[in-house]
């Protein structure tokens, strides 16, 4: 299985550990007016959105199922999104249609979770927006795309893998 480490993070900017040395890059839902505007923060969080689909689309794959799942009720009803996050529970189906929904929900830290397709497919999310995708096949024109968007993919075995 190929993985991958997706971010919005220069690799350049890290250290031979692999730490990222820029403290000023924002790296949370919350730092949404502090230190990112809105309009920055969602074309970011498109574009995480969009690198999930093209690698689901390229894989030919329209459902992932939720491995593991937190849900966070403060944030949950500070963002209005209980009746979504009602219907989630881990074996749950997501279609390509849900999907955008529940990354943003993720990538806002209202939710936690990983999603799955048996041993095809995998997202997995970390902290300060570092997300972690695994594919059987290695997604030559995916990559490129997401590169050519701003994002950057390195290979990086998931920490979140069992």
């Amino acid at each position: 299985m190929y993985s991958w480490r997706v971010t919005k993070y220069d690799p350049l900017n890290r250290d031979i550990n692999g730490f990222y040395l820029d403290s000023n890059e924002w790296t949370c839902f919350s730092d949404v007016g502090k230190t990112v505007s809105l309009e920055k923060y969602l074309q970011v969080e498109q574009k995480y959105v969009n690198a999930i689909i093209a690698f689901m689309n390229e894989m030919d794959i329209n459902k992932l199922y939720i491995n593991d799942l937190e849900q966070y009720s403060e944030e949950i009803r500070a963002q209005n999104v209980t009746e979504f996050v009602s219907k989630l529970w881990i074996g749950k189906g997501i279609t390509i249609g849900e999907i955008e929904e529940l990354i943003k929900l993720t990538l806002r830290n209202i939710i936690w979770c990983k999603l799955e397709l048996k041993k095809q497919f995998f997202v997995h999310f970390g902290y300060d927006y570092y997300m972690y995708i695994g594919a059987r096949e290695n997604c030559y024109r995916t990559q490129e795309k997401v590169t050519s968007s701003g994002l950057y993919i390195e290979e990086f075995v998931s920490p979140y893998l069992k």
